[in-house]
């Protein structure tokens, strides 16, 4: 007898993170169909014993690598060993709080057949909304976003609230609400819509690999989405506000997402309306 078709996979990347590891795949294991469903853990060369926690979860797939590649090419990895339908990223620092996610996921999907990429509900630790939809941004939108005295400007104040989209209201706003893009925290998409993108791009190490996936889904002519069927707490704790590697490797990879499509901004929803 043949096994029945995977239909969630679900793909998680750490690097010696292991308590936010084990608190993520525990928050998991009782909340997926196994039979259906799957997970799948790529290690950005951790040192911290990651390995050996996810060998006592036998349903867990676990794909070590020998250093960390960065973002965007470890879930690369993740994407091409799913062999879901569809496909969830969830960052390592997560807590899953929906039951029988596969379904909602088949549901959204068959009931929204022109969505590119839909980004779930996140939460703060407190259970408030977090912040994880955005505008496509302008050039200055890590100046804003770094640079408190920049604030005083504007126009630099205008488009950081823009980008963080102040303005909408997300508890009287239609389910689900279409956006420019969601956090890389969670996106979920076809398989067959990352196999024709080669998922993300691999010469973007730390964000913004997730705006500029959700770039090209739109330029397929599909849309983006945000909705609250599905509900994680994101332990959040942004790691490129003060200066550093880390923050000169994402500063990179958006002048990078610049450059590759000639400016984002052109492709947002404010921008049609």
């Amino acid at each position: 007898m043949s096994e029945a078709p995977v239909r969630l996979s679900i793909v998680i990347i750490t690097w010696n993170e292991l308590a936010n590891l084990q608190r993520c795949l525990h928050s998991l294991i009782d909340k997926l169909d196994f039979d259906r469903d799957e997970v799948i853990v790529v290690d950005n060369g951790s040192t911290d014993g990651s390995a050996e926690f996810v060998a006592t979860l036998p349903q867990v797939r676990y794909f070590p690598l020998e250093r960390n590649f960065g973002v965007g090419p470890a879930r690369n990895r993740g994407l091409f060993l799913a062999r879901g339908k569809y496909c969830m990223t969830l960052d390592n620092d997560t807590i899953f709080l929906t039951e029988d996610p596969g379904s909602i996921v088949d549901d959204f999907f068959q009931s929204h057949p022109d969505a590119g990429v839909v980004g779930f509900e996140l939460l703060n630790v407190d259970r408030s909304r977090q912040d994880s939809t955005r505008r496509f941004p302008r050039f200055y939108q890590p100046i804003a976003a770094r640079v408190p005295l920049s604030r005083r400007l504007g126009f630099v104040r205008r488009e950081l609230e823009r980008h963080l989209m102040l303005d909408t209201r997300f508890d009287e706003g239609n389910e689900p609400l279409e956006v420019d893009y969601v956090l890389g925290a969670n996106q979920t998409f076809t398989k067959d819509v990352a196999a024709l993108l080669m998922g993300y791009d691999d010469r973007i190490f730390f964000g913004p690999e997730d705006a500029e996936f959700c770039v090209r889904t739109r330029k397929m002519g599909l849309r983006n989405y945000y909705s609250r069927r599905i509900s994680v707490i994101h332990d959040y704790k942004r790691r490129t506000r003060k200066f550093s590697k880390l923050t000169i490797k994402h500063l990179a990879g958006f002048a990078y997402m610049l450059r590759k499509h000639g400016g984002v901004y052109r492709y947002s929803l404010s921008e049609r309306r």
